[in-house]
């Protein structure tokens, strides 16, 4: 799984906070408006809030959360999904908001707080988590090979952007598909 960009959004689709790790440089205010709207909709027709939006070679996994009094969505661009690191990268990113909650609480307008404070706790947490393929045949044949003196503790979530190539040339098909 390779992650593209995280973002928190308000339930009045104002970005909060936007981490950019792969290739998908966009303006996190349009993204942030594209997807509260598109939960509003999809929960008003369905009555059931969408988990993900797949979109060519990317799926955009959907949470929505509660910090007590106030209401976000978190999405998570990735590139082949692993059910269970996403899990465990939600759970490491709703783990730093909900530590960090008064000042998601507070929130009006001023995102400056949570994009320094929050952004970096975030990226801690994710350096955190191994890279998946640390112990598959991909990191065994290419990336050891790549790589004179192994740092295994460079190979997590938030540097596997850097080796998103060369993971996509070595998964079989069945790999790269949702």
């Amino acid at each position: 799984m390779i992650i593209h960009n995280i973002y928190i959004i308000s339930s009045e689709g104002i970005c909060t906070l936007s981490i950019k790790l792969g290739s998908i440089d966009t303006d996190p205010q349009i993204i942030a408006g594209v997807f509260a709207a598109s939960q509003k909709f999809w929960a008003h027709l369905t009555g059931e809030d969408p988990q993900s939006i797949n979109f060519h070679n990317l799926k955009a996994h959907l949470k929505q959360f509660s910090t007590g009094e106030k209401n976000w969505y978190l999405v998570i661009i990735i590139e082949f999904e692993n059910p269970q690191i996403l899990r465990t990268v939600e759970k490491s990113i709703l783990e730093v908001v909900m530590k960090n909650k008064e000042i998601f609480e507070k929130f009006v307008a001023d995102t400056n707080e949570i994009s320094v404070d929050v952004k970096n706790q975030i990226l801690e947490k994710l350096r955190k988590i191994h890279c998946p393929y640390l112990q598959t045949r991909i990191f065994k044949n290419f990336c050891k090979l790549k790589i004179n003196r192994l740092e295994k503790n460079n190979c997590n979530m938030v540097s596997m952007s850097d080796c998103k190539e060369k993971i996509k040339g070595q998964l079989s098909p069945s790999e790269k598909s949702f």
